[in-house]
């Protein structure tokens, strides 16, 4: 086992370790929106910085800190859901400026459509894929773990974890290009 040095310096390099992983999960917790993935990030670290001490295998960290982020993010979650609906005139210049900084268009019926099926088409080809298969390509390439790390987990060698991969990848790419025409944006295998 790893042991883990404690202490801020020892914080500060474990972090920027992962910092770049927990940032890109951070943002799709948070459906691309960067000033939220920043919060949610800042507040996970503060979390995991106050129990760092609790660390004591490095070699886990990362599962670690996307652990903390995760729950922190869905404590958020639960949390706004909570909360009263806050009406516009409640907002202060402060609260609306920002509130107009962050603002978005609406995406056009047309870009709903096209999302929704693209997202229900992936979706569906994922859940067609035969379990074992399914839970290797979430693990490699949704939740991005190492194939290292996959094989430890679902108790395969490395090898069987790179064969799994190519098929699921193999086997999407079809499906898609099937129901889409197309399988832009899936990894290659």
């Amino acid at each position: 086992m790893n042991q883990p040095r404690h202490g801020q310096r020892a914080f500060e390099e474990f972090l920027g370790e992962h910092l770049d992983a927990l940032y890109r999960t951070a943002l799709r917790l948070c459906s691309g929106r960067e000033a939220d993935a920043e919060d949610l990030l800042q507040d996970a670290t503060l979390k995991a910085f106050q129990r760092f001490d609790q660390l004591r295998d490095m070699q886990a960290g990362r599962a670690w800190m996307l652990t903390i982020l995760t729950r922190t993010h869905l404590n958020h979650v639960r949390s706004s859901r909570r909360r009263a609906e806050t009406l516009l005139a409640d907002y202060d210049d402060y609260a609306f400026e920002r509130a107009i900084a962050e603002w978005r268009p609406l995406p056009t019926p047309e870009d709903i459509v096209l999302s929704e099926e693209q997202r229900d088409g992936l979706i569906a080809a994922v859940d067609g894929l035969e379990p074992e298969l399914r839970a290797t390509i979430i693990l490699a390439d949704l939740e991005e773990l190492p194939q290292r790390e996959v094989a430890t987990m679902l108790d395969i060698p490395e090898g069987t974890v790179a064969s799994r991969l190519f098929r699921a990848r193999r086997k999407l790419r079809s499906a898609l290009e099937a129901t889409t025409g197309s399988a832009r944006g899936w990894r290659a295998g």
